[in-house]
């Protein structure tokens, strides 16, 4: 299958998410995290979220 599309897919950076790719970033994030990589997890996620809301890169 790759074989026959090689060639034929562009690749763009976008800045938006698309609705087809909707259904694969939900479930982005839905593994279990226990322990201490749970924290990390949410500590990263909180400073992320705290970064794009004062529009900081």
């Amino acid at each position: 299958m790759l074989a026959c599309i090689r060639g034929h897919i562009a690749h763009k950076s976008l800045t938006r998410i698309l609705p087809l790719a909707v259904p694969v970033m939900l479930n982005i994030g839905k593994e279990p995290i226990f322990g201490e990589g749970r924290e990390s997890a949410m500590a990263d996620a909180t400073d992320e979220l705290m970064r794009e809301a004062l529009g900081q890169s």
